[in-house]
């Protein structure tokens, strides 16, 4: 609080006398010096706000040891904060020149001169701490009633503002009706409902905190916090420092946590199941598209699309299409084809027209399909179109794996051969969706797709994001051949969005803490990042650092 505040409350609380005993807050002093000098009636004493609550001889330990921690003295440190203690052999100071202890001995003189001859003999003081943290609470109460970012001070509404805080503070949420009744006005039912289970509500919340589960959670959420800060600064590098300006700036942010897609699970409840299925020129995942179809209860697509590359004779071989100078066949026959861009946009409009995002369904398209669609609408920058037209992708394959254990292949020609008792050596799109969909709802297993639905679906975005982390996972080739690191831990690191380049970041900020809180960061499931493992962290750190 600022100064000139403090002097002001003081003063006002004084002309209504009230008793002030105590001043509790940080220990700048300036505000309790101004007012014991304006007010020298005043029989107040000053506390310090701080963690170390009664323990004096630990204040004192602890103001020797910021002293000598910096001239290379550890004997009064503690290994919870010392980075020397944790780590003798590559412990520098991380803001000391060159990471180097200090050596004048004048400059140590002085300090403990201005420091712990001033400091220790108050040290008693300094123990007897008070906590600020009920005028904080005040403080938020106050904020939700007059924002710091309207400007009240000049409004005659400020002071009703402040006293309905302060009322809620006192007296619970029944002071609105309070106020109501001694106005003469209707306390209000809604009104005393509302305050009734709010003040309930708060009364929990008290009895909670002060038992050991809650004090536990408060300090998880603290370690979540302070987690979230750590490695936030790391991935931002310096922002705000005195003459940033005139230095090289560090401009470079590693990228944060990828948040994990969660599907809408109202969403699913109505969405329509649609079959498709594609036909390539190719068995890898660069190949084009020369038949995109889909199916449902309802209605059908069906398109050929002339391809850019030529079709290999064993996709001929199973798809029976075949391109001819500027015609397309399918068993010897022509058939009407569009180009990718115009095919693609008309599968764009058809899934517009549901009434009701659909869910994609697809056999091993997880693994294929979806990554040849994802090229192809990436290439004429349509995915986020799409994306933004269906809930999700579920993969057949993974479900009937999951529905039915225990057969010799999985492949859909054999399912149908199992389940429906049919033969079916066709290879055709449009047949292959409408098979497909009388596989997932009309065999005695049930609706397949809708019974283990919130199992099996992922995210629109799951191509783009493999395509991303197959990317980074490259990066970490020479540290996993080393063995600097396993693969499946540089894999989670890929992930999670991070680049071998990135961890190398971390260390020129911030050290092995850098790496650390890079790598230990929470997700937004509350999970680790890539990993907190102190020997796993030591690895990549000696790797990332040695001689080149």
């Amino acid at each position: 609080m600022e100064p000139d505040m403090v002097v002001q409350m003081i003063r006002d609380l004084k002309e209504q006398n009230v008793p002030i005993s105590e001043l509790a807050g940080d220990d700048d002093s300036t505000g309790y010096n101004r007012a014991i000098k304006e007010m020298p009636d005043l029989h107040m004493d000053k506390t310090s706000d701080h963690q170390n609550k009664g323990n004096q001889a630990g204040i004192e330990n602890g103001l020797r040891a910021s002293i000598e921690h910096i001239f290379g003295e550890h004997a009064h440190c503690m290994q919870s904060w010392c980075g020397y203690l944790k780590d003798k052999t590559t412990y520098k100071h991380s803001s000391l020149p060159h990471g180097k202890d200090l050596k004048s001995l004048d400059l140590k003189s002085d300090l403990e001169k201005w420091f712990l001859d001033k400091l220790v003999p108050n040290s008693k003081k300094l123990a007897n701490l008070a906590s600020s943290q009920a005028n904080e609470s005040l403080n938020m109460t106050i904020a939700t009633k007059a924002p710091k970012y309207k400007h009240y001070s000049a409004s005659s509404s400020l002071s009703y503002r402040v006293s309905s805080a302060v009322l809620q503070k006192n007296e619970g949420y029944s002071y609105v009706s309070e106020v109501h009744e001694s106005s003469g006005l209707s306390p209000g039912a809604e009104t005393l409902k509302r305050s009734l289970k709010l003040n309930r509500k708060r009364d929990r919340k008290s009895t909670i905190s002060k038992t050991k589960e809650g004090k536990k959670q408060r300090l998880l959420l603290k370690k979540k916090r302070s987690s979230k800060n750590s490695g936030m600064e790391v991935r931002e590098g310096k922002t705000y420092e005195s003459e940033i300006g005139n230095e090289h700036p560090d401009q470079e942010e590693i990228p944060e946590v990828m948040e994990i897609d969660e599907v809408d699970k109202e969403a699913i409840t109505v969405a329509p199941l649609l079959v498709f299925d594609l036909e390539t020129t190719g068995l890898s995942r660069s190949s084009d598209i020369i038949q995109l179809a889909a199916y449902s209860k309802d209605s059908t697509f069906d398109t050929y699309i002339l391809p850019s590359q030529p079709i290999s004779k064993e996709a001929t071989n199973i798809t029976k299409i075949t391109v001819r100078g500027n015609n397309m066949l399918y068993n010897s026959n022509p058939v009407n084809f569009k180009y990718p861009h115009q095919a693609l946009t008309d599968f764009v409009t058809f899934l517009s027209e549901f009434s009701c995002k659909p869910i994609l369904v697809g056999h091993n398209i997880k693994r294929f399909d979806c990554h040849i669609l994802y090229n192809a609408l990436r290439f004429y920058n349509m995915y986020s179109e799409f994306c933004s037209h269906i809930i999700g992708f579920v993969d057949s394959l993974d479900v009937f794996k999951h529905v039915v254990p225990g057969l010799s292949s999985y492949s859909q020609t054999s399912l149908v051969d199992t389940l429906l008792d049919e033969t079916y050596a066709a290879r055709n799109a449009l047949e292959d969706t409408r098979l497909l969909f009388r596989l997932i709802t009309c065999t005695s297993q049930g609706n397949v797709i809708s019974d283990n639905i919130t199992g099996f679906i992922f995210s629109p975005n799951y191509p783009h994001n493999c395509h991303i982390q197959q990317d980074n996972l490259k990066t970490f080739s020479e540290a996993i051949n080393c063995k600097a690191v396993s693969k499946a831990t540089a894999l989670k690191a890929a992930h999670s969005n991070l680049r071998l380049s990135h961890l190398k970041l971390s260390i020129e900020r911030n050290g092995i803490d850098g790496l650390r809180a890079l790598l230990s960061e929470l997700t937004n499931q509350g999970k680790v990042r890539v990993t907190s493992c102190k020997k796993v962290i030591q690895k990549l750190y000696d790797f990332l650092t040695r001689e080149t």
